[in-house]
């Protein structure tokens, strides 16, 4: 019986639209034709100009195609509103022998190889007039000062008619902006202190302000540091509209205003904070964001895997350094304090990690490393290039001097070309996520890390560290006996898949902060 996976996308566009119907009317197609669906791969809030390969949906097909007859959709567009993209679809189709069709009928078995390749240049036609409209929509609102859409900035709400709608100041939340400016200008208080008294006097964060404004159920979210900061760093408190540049990550550190025709910023509603405020407010934070634009250490070494023997929780690295010598620690935060529950477990951390990274090499370091391969479906299109690659040299070699050091060059290209083929359709092969040979040892990935990247190799084979306190009387220093080092084995033994697997670390660090 001939085999087909069946394939759904749905834009942003057309978020409204749901893909049941269309799922059943290709299973319709499928069941007359004989065909037997053995899968199903759906993309949601995709547009069909996406590649191939960024689309977990689409990598799903692609993992399927060595094994199936046909690749079915509801409709052309819904596989690719791309030329190229969509003829990459078709090289990988071909060089697996599978057949691109749809249920509407206007692609079948029999007119394919014909007319696929008008209708999806009349598609990408078609997504090119929708981006146009939708581009110089934005630009008109936009040089109106017209809320583009999403939430207000904290301390505004939107207000107005669909095609003119302006920011109306929130006045609870205006003045809680007011009133931190003027802390920090005129009083010397700081952001840390400002969040703390916030959360102390049950002032609602930004997220939870708009849900009780909008009458949605709160979450619980409250004020932070950062949050603070791109409240009163934000340009919005001047009113003025805000994008980031182009290629740029949207947020308060690289907000722009948007600028009108003579270079003056756009308002989108009337000011918040007064230009001398503003700017007194940024010239603060900028001063005591030190570390702003400096390449950061990362988390350490034993985040999650370090965890206090009285309270189970996790440790965390407080970095401390006097004339250059390291003296931070692994600290659990449920013993420090007043507000400690218990007794205080606190832990030289160069040693502590000295003492992990010696046992985990001694242990594991000559056993060969493992990774986890998911089926992202780009063997399949690599393989497709490959073999073109293999095709045109061999037809260039025929033309060249059998011994001359041309010949000699392209002979080694296709010898390479050729393993790498091999390896390819082993890759493709396989529908399914496995543990695959990473090419080294553990002590070779070691060497070549990060810190995050340790960190991984740790979490891979399992490791658990747990620090006793300190006992009265004990030498004062590092003492190996509150230390146990453990190790649940190597994930590729206990066969567990990564996704499933981090997801169960959430699930776990939820129950143990709860």
């Amino acid at each position: 019986m001939p085999t087909v996976v069946i394939y759904d996308r749905l834009s942003r566009l057309l978020a409204e639209e749901a893909a049941d119907h269309r799922i059943s009317a290709c299973k319709a197609y499928a069941e007359a034709r004989g065909w037997e669906v053995v899968h199903i791969a759906t993309d949601t809030n995709i547009s069909g100009a996406t590649k191939l390969e960024d689309r977990p949906g689409m990598r799903d097909v692609l993992a399927w195609l060595p094994r199936a007859d046909y690749v079915l959709a509801a409709k052309l567009d819904r596989y690719a509103r791309s030329v190229l993209e969509f003829q990459r679809l078709l090289k990988a189709a071909e060089a697996t022998q599978t057949t691109i069709v749809t249920a509407d009928g206007a692609v079948s078995p029999e007119n394919a190889s014909i007319i696929v390749n008008v209708l999806a240049a009349f598609a990408e036609y078609e997504r090119d007039l929708i981006k146009a409209r939708i581009t110089a929509s934005k630009a008109h609102f936009k040089a109106r000062g017209n809320h583009l859409g999403g939430l207000a900035p904290y301390g505004y709400r939107v207000v107005g008619p669909v095609n003119n709608k302006r920011w109306e100041i929130d006045e609870p939340a205006a003045a809680i902006i007011r009133e931190c400016a003027d802390r920090l200008v005129n009083h010397g208080a700081s952001l840390v202190g400002l969040a703390r008294e916030l959360n102390e006097r049950g002032v609602l964060s930004p997220s939870e302000h708009a849900r009780q404004r909008d009458g949605r159920k709160l979450r619980g979210h409250r004020w932070a540091v950062p949050a603070l900061r791109n409240v009163l760093y934000n340009p919005a408190v001047r009113g003025w509209l805000v994008q980031a540049g182009p290629g740029i990550k949207r947020g308060a550190l690289t907000n722009e205003p948007v600028l009108d025709a003579e270079g003056n910023p756009v308002s989108a509603g009337p000011a918040i904070l007064s230009a001398e405020v503003w700017s007194a407010v940024r010239a603060i934070i900028d001063s005591n964001a030190k570390g702003r634009g400096v390449a950061r250490s990362g988390k350490s070494l034993l985040l999650h895997i370090a965890r206090c023997a009285l309270c189970d929780g996790p440790l965390y690295k407080q970095r401390r350094t006097a004339n250059d010598q390291d003296f931070s620690t692994y600290v659990c935060r449920a013993g420090v304090g007043k507000t400690g529950i218990h007794a205080p477990v606190v832990i030289i951390a160069r040693h502590l990690e000295a003492l992990v990274t010696d046992d985990f090499l001694k242990r594991f370091g000559a056993m060969q490393l493992m990774r986890w391969a998911e089926p992202d479906g780009s063997a399949v299109i690599q393989l497709t290039e490959v073999t073109g690659q293999i095709e045109r040299l061999a037809g260039n070699l025929i033309h060249l001097d059998p011994k001359g050091a041309a010949a000699r060059v392209a002979i080694n290209q296709l010898n390479a070309l050729e393993k790498r083929q091999a390896e390819l359709k082993t890759e493709a092969a396989h529908a399914v996520g496995r543990w695959v040979n990473a090419g080294g040892t553990v002590a070779d990935a070691w060497d070549q890390r990060d810190e995050a990247g340790q960190r991984s190799l740790l979490n891979d084979l399992g490791a658990r560290v747990v620090v006793s306190p300190y006992v009265a009387g004990s030498p004062r220093r590092f003492d190996p006996e509150r230390v146990d080092v453990s190790y649940a084995g190597p994930a590729w033994v206990r066969d567990v898949n990564p996704a499933e697997a981090a997801l169960r670390a959430i699930e776990l660090e939820e129950e143990l902060s709860s």
